[in-house]
């Protein structure tokens, strides 16, 4: 990667230097000076709290946003550095320009947005070709995309063997459920049979008991009823017997 530091600081003096010279400049030197000091000094709070304070004095100042940008990348919010770098590629000078792109593809790089990085290296390029930091930065983006290419596939393979270890698993564990479940209906149906015969037994065994119940022993009173109802019985038989037997011849007196 290109070396920031020395490549601000250079760029700095000699835009400033040559907007001064112009009168184009309305940014405080000063507050430049003390966020260039806090940069160096790797104070990236202090740095861009002064590049911000400048950038105040002329909003629409190129340098100003670079400056802000750069502050921003060394903080890692690179997102935020990205919409300065963007601001900053107003300025309608080449060089400048070259290194704003150059930026923007090192930012596009961190938030993993390789695609709009290699523009932004081809645009860098295309301003400067004899960039060798543009060039090596290019490349090595191109590769990093190869690689994913190719491993895509394998993570894709990979990522299908897994959905299809883990629909198994669920496969299983609802096969597992189910099971479980007509288990405890069968046993729960058991013991509901079990309980019907227990309650039919139950039943049988009182209906069979009461006929016992129902017998009583006769009384002395009735006992000797019904001796005197077989007596009687047994005198009108014997009656009925001497009618129906056939009657005998009268002896008869000889008449001599």
């Amino acid at each position: 990667m290109k070396n920031i530091d020395h490549i601000l600081v250079w760029m700095l003096c000699f835009l400033i230097s040559a907007m001064i010279l112009s009168g184009k400049t309305d940014m405080d030197r000063s507050k430049v000076k003390k966020g260039l000091k806090s940069y160096h000094n790797e104070q990236w709070d202090e740095s861009l709290q002064h590049f911000q304070d400048a950038l105040l004095d002329d909003p629409e100042n190129p340098v100003g946003h670079y400056n802000v940008g750069e502050a921003l990348y060394k903080k890692k919010n690179y997102e935020e550095a990205l919409k300065s770098y963007e601001k900053a590629l107003s300025s309608q000078d080449i060089d400048m320009r070259e290194k704003i792109y150059y930026n923007l593809g090192n930012s596009y790089y961190q938030l993993n947005k390789y695609q709009e990085a290699i523009q932004s290296y081809i645009k860098a390029l295309d301003l400067d070709p004899d960039d060798q930091d543009a060039k090596h930065n290019l490349e090595l983006v191109r590769a990093k995309l190869k690689e994913m290419a190719q491993k895509q596939p394998m993570e894709n393979k990979q990522q299908q063997q897994q959905q299809q270890s883990g629909d198994q698993q669920q496969q299983q564990q609802e096969q597992e459920g189910n099971d479980q479940e007509q288990k405890e209906k069968q046993e729960n149906q058991d013991q509901q049979q079990q309980a019907q015969q227990s309650d039919e037994k139950q039943e049988t065994g009182q209906k069979s008991a009461e006929p016992a119940h129902e017998q009583k022993e006769l009384t002395k009173e009735e006992a000797e009823r019904i001796l005197q109802a077989l007596k009687s019985e047994e005198k009108e038989n014997q009656k009925l017997r001497q009618v129906q037997r056939p009657a005998r011849k009268a002896p008869v007196e000889k008449d001599w």
